[in-house]
Parts: structure tokens; sequence; C-alpha cells
């Protein structure tokens, strides 16, 4: 073979090398898809804080609603159905376990009965008690926790409590704008108390009309008055509270700051022995009003017109 066509062969035949990248070229294709890749999880950001903020919405307005229940929720004549933690236990949570396990200290839920009238036989027959969980969770989930996967904070005020989150960055340093901004859901105390005046009536003998008592002696006016923790308890069961009704003026009397659920109420007229305005064991009643069944509501003040008979 002459040494023209070795040549000729040789020039036909491609170095092995000229298929592969230079170590120039990879640091340069690399450098490329990293930029690439920051790009495109930077454009995905915005998308994916939206979806854990309005996530973290949902939560909070669920924990409102475990709360102090859902107000547009309705029963069958078009009254407020009132439910939730506040309604139950007579007092807010203290954190956000007391949605998920009975808190210490507040009963469990469950039908108290009451002799209102000391004839020996229950007349009052009223529900409360821890009933929950109140919040439920996602699967594999065991705590509340908002959007970002972080538990939310729960901050109680003067008459108020509130639930936040710290937004995307967790915390509430400045500055506090977009997704970073804290979120907050504010629960007051005019959300789930009211008001309820209670009024007492005699009933005249001849024409069956209401006359305006006239106790004597050591007879005095009053109502018993039965609802969640109603006698100033904090355990979340239904007790009876004695609320004297003045012997003159409106004979009337009003209870404020009632934790909105059931209630019942019986006006009485007993011997107050001991002239201390407290139906103690052994006074006798001399009349009664029947027992008023009602519900307590944060949206206007109860009136309650009771009959002595």
């Amino acid at each position: 073979m002459s040494l023209s066509h070795c040549v000729e062969l040789a020039s036909r035949v491609k170095p092995p090398w000229r298929n592969a990248l230079t170590l120039l070229e990879l640091i340069v294709s690399l450098g490329i898809l990293a930029v690439l890749s920051t790009v495109a999880v930077r454009s995905l950001d915005p998308i994916a804080d939206q979806s854990r903020y309005e996530a973290t919405q949902r939560v909070l307005e669920e924990l409102r609603n475990a709360t102090i229940g859902d107000a547009t929720s309705r029963q069958n004549n078009g009254q407020r159905l009132i439910e939730g933690y506040v309604a139950d236990t007579g007092s807010l949570p203290s954190d956000l376990d007391d949605f998920l396990t009975v808190p210490v200290g507040i009963s469990s839920h469950s039908i108290q009965s009451f002799d209102s009238n000391n004839d020996a036989v229950d007349d009052v027959q009223l529900s409360s008690g821890w009933r929950g969980p109140y919040v439920q969770l996602g699967a594999g989930q065991t705590s509340i926790l908002d959007g970002w996967g972080r538990e939310l904070l729960v901050v109680p005020g003067v008459g108020t409590l509130d639930f936040t989150s710290n937004g995307s960055d967790g915390n509430s340093s400045l500055p506090e704008d977009g997704y970073a901004a804290d979120l907050t859901v504010t629960i007051s105390d005019s959300e789930y108390t009211s008001d309820a005046t209670l009024r007492l009536f005699d009933i005249d003998g001849t024409t069956s009309t209401r006359i305006d008592p006239a106790p004597t002696g050591l007879e005095q006016l009053g109502v018993l008055l039965y609802c969640v923790n109603g006698d100033g308890g904090t355990s979340g069961a239904i007790e009876e509270v004695m609320i004297p009704v003045a012997s003159s003026g409106t004979f009337e009397a009003t209870k404020t700051d009632i934790v909105h659920g059931p209630a019942a109420a019986r006006g009485i007229l007993w011997s107050d022995t001991d002239s201390d305005d407290v139906f103690d064991v052994g006074e006798s009643i001399i009349r009664s009003s029947y027992v008023h069944y009602f519900t307590i509501t944060s949206d206007s003040d109860v009136r309650i017109e009771m009959e002595l008979r």
C-alpha cells in the first residue's frame, strides 16, 4: 500500500473524541440547565403560594366555624343552628388541641337533669359538654396546620380570640406584604354571647289576665335560669343560677353575657325565710311558671315572659 493511500484512509476516519462534549461545553450546558430550572421553579412559586394562601384561608374559616358555628347554618324553621366548641363548653379554646381532644377540666357531652320546683321530679333537661373533634384532619395529619405546613397561633385578647398564620415567611417581621403577610381571623364575644330579659307576671284569678306580682312578707320573686356555665363554672356543664327579681318596678331582671346555645328558665315566688335572695334547700315555692326552653343567639337579645300560677 502506498503512503498516499494510507493518508487518504486516515482522513476518512473521524477521531472518536469528536463525538463527546468538551469539559467547557459540559460546564456551559449545566449552567444553562441550572438557570432554566431556577427560572421554572421561580415562575411556579406564585402559583404554589396562591394555593397555600387559599388553603390557609379555608383552615382559618374552618376554625371560626368550629369555635362558634357557621352563621349561615339554619334549622328547618329558619332559626340559626347553634353549634361549635363555645356552645358546647361555654368557653373559648385555649389551643388547637382543644378541637381534637377533650381538654382537662372540661366535661364530656351529656344530658343533665334538674328539679326546678323541688317536687322530687326532674323537669329540666339540657345537654352540654365537649363533643368533638370539631376539626377533621386530613389523611396522615396529626395537627391543624396552615397551607405552608405550620401550626397556627391562638392568641386570646380582651373579649376576643385570634387564629393567626404567619404567612409564607413564617414570621411577623417586616416587610409584611404579599404572601408573607400574616393571615388572621378574629372572634369577638359579641359573636357568641347575648343578654336575656326575664319578666314575671301574676294571673288575676277573676279575669285570667296578666297583672304585676304582689309578694308579701317574706315572699320573694326570682327566676331559675339553666345554661352552660350559668353559675360561673368553667367545666362546660349546665348550671342553675338564681336571678332575683325586684318586688316592684318592672318585675324583670336581665342576665348579661350568656353564651349562645340552649337554655331554660322557670319563674318562682318563694318563701325566702332567711331573706338572702337565695332559693335555699328547705324553702318552699308558693307559685311558679312553666319551664320555658329557648335558645340564646348572638343575633339578638332574648326576652322571656313567665306567668306565675
